[in-house]
Formats: C-alpha cells, structure tokens, sequence
C-alpha cells in the first residue's frame, strides 16, 4: 500500500514538473526575443550612412585615411577584396587567423572608418565594402607608404 502511495506521488510530481517547466516556455521565448530585437537594434546602428561614403573620398581625406589605416585593417580589407568585397565576419577571422574578437573590432574601426558595412543574417555578422575602388585605391597608397 506504501509503495502504491510513493509510485502515485512520483507520477503527480512528475507531471507537476512538466505543467510548470512548459509555462516557463512562453517567458523564455520572450527573453530570446528581446535579444534578439536588441542585438538587431544594435546592428542597426553599424548601418553605414551612403553619404558620409561621399564626404570622404577626396584626395585630402584619402591621403589621411590611408596612415590612419593599419596593417591588420588592410589585411582584412585586402581578404574582403579577394572575396568580391563581402563575405561572412567568422570566414574572415576564420581564413586570416585571427580570434573573433579581434576581427570585430578592425570591423568596428573599419566601419567607424566608413569603409565597410556589417548587416546580421541570422545570428552572424556579414561584412562589406562600401566602396570597392576607394578600398583598392588606399589599400594601394598605404603599401606604397608602408614600402
């Protein structure tokens, strides 16, 4: 009769455990949304404004630009030139043999730069040229400097 009562507590304990651990659910499903929305809203922000691109493609800002610009900046840029001028910011720490973190953050200053735009798809970061011909022109001038 004791081991009846101790299996029927197992099995209402049991199902207990499944009603509260599926109405949990819907709350973490929130959650992720709301992270997802935030990581969003943050890669919002790297979204490159065309018109800035134009204000610094003149000689003066070029010739700046290009001391400004240091080697591991130009190897990542000269990758994404091999690629067509865009790829997948994990193919780019992945193939130059740099940590991730790293790469995000020449991706943050060639951004801030106005040299590149990074846009999610899904949870990764994809990376491109604004400019492909300004990017090969200082790419250009700084191994010329650097020479």
């Amino acid at each position: 009769m004791v081991s009846i009562a101790l299996i029927q507590i197992a099995i209402l304990s049991s199902f207990i455990y499944q009603v509260f651990r599926e109405s949990k659910k819907p709350i973490e499903k929130e959650r992720d949304n709301v992270r997802v929305a935030t990581s969003r809203t943050s890669v919002s922000q790297l979204e490159f404004d065309e018109t800035a691109s134009k204000a610094v493609t003149s000689n003066k800002a070029m010739s700046e630009l290009s001391d400004a610009v240091n080697e591991d900046e130009i190897s990542v840029l000269s990758f994404l030139l091999s690629k067509g001028g865009e790829t997948y910011q994990a193919e780019i720490a992945r193939e130059l043999g740099l940590p991730k973190s790293t790469v995000s953050r020449i991706i943050r200053r060639l951004h801030d730069k106005g040299l590149v735009t990074v846009r999610r798809v899904s949870k990764y970061s994809y990376v491109q040229i604004t400019d492909m011909d300004y990017v090969s022109d200082l790419i250009s001038r700084s191994r010329l400097n650097n020479s």
